[in-house]
């Protein structure tokens, strides 16, 4: 079954319109179609991306190729070829994201220094989660027990479009994606984690949301918690989601038993370590498995499992020794 399919890039760019006709048996995928456009328009893979436009959101790559979910035309942002840094911003201060980054790093406004690349991913994976503003996440200070100052300082789109060096394509889908977030959290409304469908609750109480498409298409997980956007447990309580990552009460006080209770482990020949613990950054629970004592949390922050440090040249590394096992974290 062939399909036409016309491309259009945000910002209107004349060189990238075309009309394409897709084998939908042979197209499985996201990737299987941008393979396609790849060369018709005479680009690799990842220098564009297809928008989902309702959402002001890319489509990732893996996901399955739904032809009554696509945009006619298709729109797509073009990427940079590459990021450079102005030879007036570069900077010798380490990437706050990756300190063993060797690339140039550009420095921001508040004085902290990042590779272009991770300047963009770090502010277009903030604005997927909601974000309306751009912050510096920099650690200034930290202690032991969890608790760590960031930098902080709000980053212009003005700064990420030249220190980033955005795209006309990737400036008009920042600009869209912080016009919905602001959206949302002026009006009270939330995105549904599972089909990105805008979803109300029924009061300022109520944590369980129930997303009206979901429950159309798929009745039996189309709730979800308001304050930690994971689905709402079957068998939780009418008042708590069941989820430990959830930042209510219930949540920080069930997470707060398991890191008081959990059993103890040698790691490496630190013994008596705590095998489950709060990432020192997003808070989550981490439980140590096997390996060593460097932690990468799924909030890509890392740090080490025995002292709680940092991951990093300033904090603890594989040839720092740990002065002493940090004790059980207090959840704050």
């Amino acid at each position: 079954m062939a399909k036409m399919i016309n491309t259009e890039t945000l910002s209107g760019d004349k060189r990238y319109e075309r009309t394409i006709t897709v084998d939908l048996q042979k197209t499985k995928s996201i990737y299987d179609l941008k393979k396609k456009l790849a060369t018709e328009l005479g680009l690799t893979v990842d220098r564009f991306d297809i928008v989902k436009m309702a959402d002001a959101l890319v489509y990732e790559n893996q996901q399955q190729l739904v032809s009554t979910d696509l945009d006619d035309p298709i729109r797509i942002i073009i990427h940079p070829e590459m990021r450079q840094v102005y030879d007036h911003l570069v900077t010798l201060a380490k990437d706050m994201i990756m300190d063993f980054e060797e690339d140039d790093r550009t420095i921001m406004s508040c004085g902290h220094g990042i590779v272009p690349d991770n300047l963009y991913d770090l502010c277009w994976n903030n604005l997927k989660d909601g974000a309306v503003q751009f912050e510096c996440p920099a650690i200034e200070t930290f202690n032991v027990r969890g608790n760590q100052n960031s930098c902080r300082a709000i980053w212009t789109l003005y700064e990420l479009t030249v220190k980033a060096q955005l795209s006309a394509d990737e400036r008009i889908l920042f600009e869209m994606r912080l016009s919905r977030n602001s959206l949302q959290k002026d009006n009270d409304i939330q995105e549904c984690p599972f089909c990105r469908c805008l979803s109300t609750r029924s009061s300022e109480k109520n944590n369980r949301v129930r997303c009206l498409n979901c429950y159309q298409t798929n009745p039996e997980n189309a709730e979800f918690c308001w304050k930690c956007l994971h689905v709402w447990k079957e068998n939780a309580a009418a008042d708590f989601c069941g989820n430990l990552e959830c930042t209510t009460a219930k949540g920080q006080h069930m997470s707060q038993e398991i890191l008081r209770t959990c059993a103890k482990k040698t790691i490496d020949d630190y013994r008596n370590v705590p095998a489950v613990r709060a990432c020192p950054s997003c808070h989550a629970l981490v439980e140590h498995a096997r390996g060593c004592k460097r932690m990468p949390c799924k909030c890509k922050f890392q740090f080490c499992f025995v002292c709680l440090k940092p991951w990093s040249s300033t904090g603890c590394g594989y040839n720092k020794r740990c002065a002493s096992v940090a004790a059980c974290q207090t959840l704050s």
